[in-house]
């Protein structure tokens, strides 16, 4: 059989889940990791958080960018092909060069490049959903797998002496391995076209739910940036990261893959309201600075505080935004998450935590809170059928 043939039959679920799944297991290794090799590679811890802020605000610009590239003159494969392969030079370079600044801004480089694709990849995969019917839940549990084993490997790795110093060789691995799931035939959903006054009116009418869904990321700003060292240093360590990181995505697995079909039936507002209820405690829990075992026991809210918020995120893109406007959706509700939720997070927490003096799980506490007050802000000022 050839491979179009191949390809057509199972409407390309196969390449869409290889792509989830090399993408997603760099991301295992860089969220939890990139700032302990930075910290490792000579960065002060001010400017191992302004370096994950930038990161966090050029991957926004490289998600928005790549959206508009893919939609007017590169096929999508093409273009995630070579930002992977680029992601991967750099990382090596900056592990070569070893000089703390270059590997900052070298580290910044390569977040946009590798995160860039995701809309393009999430893209396919719910246009795989939309043509075969192929649950796309499913397809996400093999990249929240891959997630797990980047998590579980990597933190493994940290207690071999400069364990952490492999962090860009292996990630560079996984990269050309991402370049050669996605190369192949065009990757766009049918008739794409770029119209950002389209694009941008759809996300407004989804707003009342996207809205609250960016909170609720942009709470796990800390948990992304700093959660790996804050651990360590309150005494958790360095080999067990890894099994910290893994029991969050073991449980964000099991909801996508057990549970999607099931929570796609519920209505996205009351499924982000429980998701923002877990958040809220999720890190409560964490701000009374738990023994490990309470902190796994924290880990497992991940299933609902990002799992399941992001499935009510994709569904909300893929069945009230039209098909041919999801690249630029896509790209659009990534670039908010990222840049607004993220790096805007992740940039005020320093200062947050001067003026205000609170525990850092306690402000992501009161972010997610806010979320639960837009929903319910958002059903009061919905005007009556």
């Amino acid at each position: 059989m050839s491979d179009i043939a191949r390809s057509s039959g199972d409407h390309g679920r196969l390449r869409a889940v290889a792509a989830l799944s090399a993408h997603y297991g760099v991301s295992g290794i860089l969220t939890p990791y990139l700032p302990v090799w930075l910290a490792a590679s000579g960065l002060a811890a001010d400017a191992v958080g302004w370096t994950m802020a930038a990161g966090f605000a050029l991957r926004a610009v490289c998600i928005l960018g790549f959206g508009m590239v893919a939609t007017l003159l590169l096929p999508a494969g093409s273009l995630a092909a070579g930002a992977a392969v680029s992601a991967a030079l750099v990382l090596v370079a900056a592990a070569l060069i070893a000089d703390p600044g270059t590997v900052g801004l070298l580290s910044v480089l390569a977040v946009g490049l590798v995160y860039g694709s995701i809309p393009l990849i999430e893209s396919f995969a719910n246009t795989v959903t939309l043509r075969s019917g192929h649950g796309y839940g499913r397809m996400r549990a093999w990249g929240s797998f891959a997630f797990l084993i980047g998590n579980v490997g990597m933190g493994a790795l940290l207690v071999l002496p400069d364990g952490a110093a492999l962090l860009p060789y292996i990630a560079a691995g996984l990269l050309l391995c991402l370049c050669v799931s996605v190369l192949g035939p065009t990757w766009q959903p049918p008739t794409p076209r770029l119209d950002p006054r389209a694009s941008a009116a759809a996300l407004a009418v989804a707003a009342p739910l996207l809205v609250p869904a960016l909170l609720l990321q942009a709470s796990h700003a800390f948990y992304y940036s700093f959660g790996t060292i804050w651990w360590i240093d309150h005494g958790v360590a360095k080999g067990s990261t890894g099994i910290v990181w893994g029991a969050a995505v073991a449980a964000e697995i099991v909801v996508y893959r057990y549970f999607a079909r099931r929570l796609e039936k519920i209505p996205p507002a009351t499924l982000i309201a429980v998701c923002c209820l877990v958040a809220i405690g999720r890190w409560l829990l964490l701000a009374t600075d738990p023994p490990l075992p309470l902190i796994i026991v924290s880990q497992f809210g991940h299933a609902m505080t990002f799992g399941g918020a992001y499935l009510a995120a994709q569904t909300v893109i893929r069945t009230q935004i039209r098909p041919e406007l999801h690249y630029m959706a896509q790209a659009g509700y990534a670039f908010l998450t990222t840049f607004v939720g993220l790096a805007g997070t992740t940039a005020a927490i320093p200062w947050a935590l001067r003026v205000t003096g609170a525990d850092p799980w306690l402000l992501m506490a009161a972010i997610a809170a806010a979320a639960l007050v837009w929903l319910g802000l958002a059903r009061f000022a919905r005007p009556a059928p």
